[in-house]
């Protein structure tokens, strides 16, 4: 086995628990906290839920009641904090690494199983989103237990595990609508394997009753198709949003997928591996799961990329890497696998070398806590002990987040008027050059927001030339805004 696993406890718990720690420490190192995008419907909605407003939900992410659910229940028992609101994917990460653990052991041998632990503990998608409140990381862990536990039923022909599985990846939908492509390996594997068991009826029955406490919750709020409703109404979930970008069969369609799959920071050198391994032993397995991890990764990856959720019409999903995040725990099983395989130490020691390695450079690489110039105003705040604050509306939410949701003083925002409050936070020229032109407004403190490495790598012509010809305008239009952002807030004492 490598030297990394070498230097952990032989006793399996002892083993078990070292991986574990060792995947804690890099998602706290490289926490995240905020990311201002989705996240911000996640918490207004998670909050609203804590408070006990329990009204319908108005758009998609909303509704999403598998991730809102659960971080209302911490925000209830811990207040609004950064570390409540990730506590929930915080700790399906972590979980997914020892399910990897477990699972693989039992399905690969106890070498393939350790590896594949270590392996997602230093993945950078999961450590990444492991400190964000987006469904990425549950979504992981319940395909995770979904795919390990069905593989193993196949293998043993136990019911519970048939029953497990499909409420895992009922489960996942809960979390994310996004998570029933995982469907899609099924008839592949049927047609593969050339049989059907009983026990997937099984399956079908633990899905269909996981999937319920969907329209159930929903139901108790006054409408069991609201999901439903608002996904009709989503541009995401219906292709026509403009990070799609789908204007027909072209070159550039079917080739972007996988030169992003090369090119994502959030795979580090995994995929560089994965990838062909993957369609190797699609053709040339060693034995029948490996093959069936294969056509798994295969199919589900093709679907994500080109296939569509709706039954009506074609609408493609926007290309992001986290909807790949149900293929995480099979991509690392079956990489484990073939590393254990190697018959010289010194090469499976050279390649997680190399992993371990790029991974620590694009977790280096991103994007980082975007709640931190907020919390400095917060401080700057504090000591001047206001009881009105007035701020730009694009900086009401984050300034409210850093203040538990309950700050102690009134927060307002404000527009073309100088605003009649204490104190005003600017942050766009237009308003500051408003407030500087204003008898009596006296600056207080002037708050930068940090050059982060990734904005660093971003201004390199080379990688806006790379972007310009993968992204869609929309979505370059963003990375170009991210390169030429030097945001700063000015906090003015107006009476």
């Amino acid at each position: 086995m490598t030297r990394v696993l070498a230097l952990l406890p032989r006793a399996p718990v002892g083993r078990l628990v070292g991986v574990v720690l060792l995947a804690a420490v890099i998602r706290i190192v490289f926490f995240t906290g905020f990311h201002g995008f989705d996240d911000v419907f996640y918490i207004r909605r998670a909050y609203a839920l804590s408070q006990g407003h329990f009204a319908l939900p108005t758009n998609h992410w909303a509704a999403r009641v598998g991730l809102v659910g659960p971080t209302a229940l911490a925000y209830l028992l811990f207040g609004v904090t950064l570390w409540s609101t990730v506590l929930f994917p915080f700790l399906c990460s972590i979980l997914t690494v020892i399910v990897a653990t477990v699972l693989g052991r039992r399905l690969l041998g106890d070498s393939a199983g350790w590896l594949a632990g270590l392996l997602v503990a230093m993945f950078p998608m999961d450590a990444i989103f492991a400190s964000m409140l987006f469904p990425t990381a549950p979504v992981t862990l319940f395909c995770g237990v979904g795919f390990g536990a069905f593989l193993l039923a196949e293998a043993e022909g136990r019911s519970l595990l048939y029953f497990v599985a499909g409420v895992a990846f009922g489960l996942a939908c809960v979390v994310h609508e996004a998570a029933a492509i995982v469907l899609v390996f099924y008839p592949v594997h049927v047609a593969a394997s050339r049989r059907i068991q009983r026990g997937h009826l099984l399956a079908l029955l633990g899905f269909g009753a996981a999937l319920a406490i969907d329209p159930v919750v929903h139901a108790l709020m006054g409408n069991a198709r609201a999901r439903l409703d608002v996904l009709s109404r989503s541009e995401t979930a219906q292709g026509t949003a403009t990070d799609v970008a789908y204007s027909g069969l072209n070159v550039h369609w079917i080739a972007e997928p996988f030169v992003r799959l090369l090119a994502e920071r959030t795979f580090g050198l995994f995929s560089w591996l994965i990838a062909p391994l993957a369609v190797y032993r699609a053709l040339r397995p060693t034995d029948a799961r490996e093959r069936t991890l294969s056509l798994i990764l295969i199919s589900v990856f093709l679907w994500t990329e080109f296939g569509t959720l709706s039954l009506h019409r074609y609408a493609p999903l926007a290309r992001l890497p986290r909807y790949l995040c149900p293929l995480t725990l099979p991509a690392m099983w079956l990489l484990a696998k073939n590393l254990c395989e190697i018959r010289r130490p010194g090469g499976r020691r050279i390649v997680l070398v190399g992993l371990a390695a790029t991974s620590l450079i694009c977790l280096l690489l991103d994007s980082g806590n975007q709640l931190r110039p907020y919390l400095t105003i917060r401080a700057a705040l504090a000591s001047a002990h206001p009881t009105t604050v007035a701020v730009e509306k694009t900086d009401e939410f984050p300034l409210r987040f850093a203040e538990g949701m309950n700050p102690p003083y009134g927060l307002s925002p404000f527009g073309a008027d100088v605003p009649a409050t204490e104190l005003a936070v600017s942050r766009t020229e237009a308003h500051r050059q408003l407030l500087q032109g204003t008898s009596g407004a006296t600056p207080l403190a002037t708050v930068d927001r940090p050059v982060t490495v990734y904005q660093r790598v971003l201004s390199s012509p080379l990688v806006l030339a790379v972007l310009r010809r993968l992204r869609p305008p929309e979505r370059f239009a963003e990375y170009e805004q991210k390169v030429h952002s030097r945001e700063s807030w000015t906090i003015y004492r107006l009476r």
